[in-house]
């Protein structure tokens, strides 16, 4: 058997070169897979400065993982093989640009079918400038009414003693062309504020508004109990019913009359009118309804589908809403890269012996064992525990005066030790 010559060694622990080595003595850290060699002599044998010789610490391999330490300055661009996706890994030109040809300019604009919905919703809207024709009128006080001819209405004046100054007022009547600014349409700004208005006007079946006060004469609307009461204020008169209200229906026979004058019949009516401050409920916008029915509530809201929301900074522990983003990110931090099989709490149970007294049980069985810092002196019996370790007598010469007798050796393995 060949003599065998090892260097000084380390097979566990930390990586890195061993703290003192002699001039050339060489040592291999198995942990970084380096060589290593004592440079210069103090003057007792002993290298002023260790270097790493060779191996993956100290020199770059073709293939494998390495971490490289230190500032290194390339003449030349290093190439990529493959598209950054860690973290920490570098990105290629490539991948850079085919990320920013996915990306809109910072001034960029968005036609209308880009906006999701936006086109219905236009569709659903009236014109800043658009008129209501009779056929929209649903007003029911309406039906069954006859319509005057031009000298029924002059015939309706004279009974009702109305002159020619009566035709000349036309302040009350909308414009049959204008426009509405948001604040005009009734409940509209805080209905799209808060999704719907504390009141919704519905303008059918039987409407309701605020009773006048007697005499007044604007284009405040006119309700059944303020028409009621300014009749009775006329008195009596000279109108018997049995000659005004022939059919006793509770309506002067002229005024039925005047009822059925069609709008072409009648004379001296202005071309345009003066736009009279008004405003329409949610049920006179054409799809706003529907359009408030699809938003959510600002309270409370009960939403489906996948909503989503921004991610809470790292560590926020306010109201704001936490994504599922923000709890993994939260879990990750506690688990703090903890591997597989120690992530869970009874994975550290079981580790730890399911043992709750785990650091009592260690302390007694370490009481029970040999101290590192007595250095062997607190065995019971040294020759025994030499005999036990295969110790023969050349292990207590000294190291620097080992003698050997018996003839020749072979088989002989120098050892450098470990650091």
């Amino acid at each position: 058997m060949a003599n065998t010559i090892q260097l000084k060694r380390r097979v566990s622990g930390l990586a890195g070169a061993p703290a003192a080595l002699k001039s050339g003595e060489l040592a291999h850290n198995e942990v970084d897979d380096t060589l290593y060699v004592g440079k210069g002599d103090d003057g007792g044998g002993n290298a002023t400065a260790i270097a790493p010789l060779a191996g993956a610490g100290a020199f770059l391999g073709l293939t494998g993982t390495q971490s490289v330490a230190g500032k290194k300055t390339f003449v030349t661009a290093p190439a990529a093989g493959q598209d950054a996706s860690a973290g920490s890994d570098l990105v290629r030109k490539s991948q850079i640009d085919t990320l920013l040809g996915a990306k809109a300019n910072t001034g960029h604009g968005h036609a209308i079918a880009d906006v999701t919905g936006l086109q219905g919703a236009l569709d659903g809207k009236a014109t800043s400038s658009h008129g209501h024709g009779a056929a929209e009128i649903t007003d029911s006080t309406l039906a069954g009414r006859a319509i005057l001819t031009a000298a029924d209405a002059t015939a309706q004046r004279t009974a009702l003693g109305l002159g020619t100054a009566a035709l000349a007022s036309s302040a009350a009547f909308a414009p049959a062309t204008h426009g509405h600014a948001v604040s005009e349409v009734t409940g509209l700004q805080s209905a799209l504020d808060a999704k719907a208005p504390a009141a919704s006007p519905a303008l059918s079946g039987v409407p309701t508004a605020p009773t006048a006060a007697g005499g007044t004469n604007t284009t405040q609307i006119a309700t059944t109990a303020f028409v009621q009461a300014e009749i009775s204020s006329f008195g009596a008169g000279d109108m018997v019913r049995s000659t005004y209200d022939t059919d006793n229906d509770g309506k002067v026979d002229a005024a039925e009359v005047a009822d059925a004058v069609a709008w072409a019949g009648i004379t001296g009516k202005p071309t345009s009118f003066t736009p009279a401050t008004h405003g329409h409920p949610i049920s006179q916008v054409t799809g706003l309804q529907g359009a408030l029915d699809a938003k959510a509530a600002l309270a409370s809201p009960a939403l489906s589908g996948t909503p989503t929301a921004p991610t809470a900074v790292s560590g926020t522990s306010t109201t704001q809403i936490a994504t599922t983003a923000f709890v993994s990110a939260a879990i990750g931090a506690l688990i703090d890269t903890a591997p597989g099989a120690l992530d869970t709490l009874n994975e550290l149970a079981a580790a730890l012996g399911d043992d709750p007294d785990f650091a009592t049980t260690v302390t007694t069985a370490l009481a029970g064992k040999l101290a590192a810092s007595a250095n062997l002196s607190d065995l019971g019996n040294i020759t025994t525990a030499r005999g036990n370790l295969g110790l023969g007598s050349l292990a207590l010469q000294e190291a620097g005066a080992v003698a050997i007798t018996g003839g020749s050796i072979s088989g002989v393995a120098l050892d450098g030790g470990t650091f």
